[in-house]
């Protein structure tokens, strides 16, 4: 099963939320990286401490907020039980490859939060949603690719109605 028919397979709605959350994601990190980047510690030259808050604000709603709009219908996708471990094999490529992605940016995140702290405290909590929301948003796809492929293998339907047949060819 391809990437493409799995994608098929989805509600419109389903389908507008990842998108619309993917893309809220993604203007919340670079609204998000310039000041987190650019932050100065106190002590530094031109370093006040702290980064503008008329950018943290919306890059937090924005990643935050679209990694949740991502999961909550990615999560949503598979009518059962999603068992990563057992099921490896049998889920489609292109969702473990989102679900190791998802398990390396949650850790990339802390190292990185870890690391920062070394500079000044308040670098983290500058830094913890640009990764949180990316991790959401990545969670959220692979629940839903491992979910419908899922779906389409155990039960034969799709949001409760029964699923496409399709030819080999």
């Amino acid at each position: 099963m391809t990437l493409g028919s799995l994608w098929q397979l989805f509600a419109r709605g389903t389908q507008a939320w990842l998108v619309a959350g993917t893309v809220s994601v993604l203007a919340g990190v670079a609204i998000g990286l310039a000041p987190a980047i650019g932050f100065q510690p106190l002590g530094f030259p031109g370093g006040g401490g702290e980064a503008p808050l008329e950018l943290l604000l919306p890059s937090l709603f924005l990643s935050l907020g679209g990694g949740y709009a991502v999961l909550f219908p990615g999560i949503r996708v598979g009518r059962g039980k999603v068992r990563i471990v057992r099921d490896w094999k049998l889920y489609p490529v292109s969702g473990r490859l989102l679900w190791i992605l998802a398990q390396a940016t949650a850790v990339i995140g802390l190292v990185v939060c870890i690391l920062a702290a070394a500079t000044h405290p308040a670098v983290p909590g500058l830094m913890v949603w640009l990764f949180m929301g990316s991790y959401l948003a990545l969670t959220g796809w692979a629940a839903a690719l491992l979910g419908m492929a899922m779906n389409v293998r155990l039960i034969g339907t799709v949001d409760g109605r029964p699923a496409p047949v399709t030819q080999a060819g």
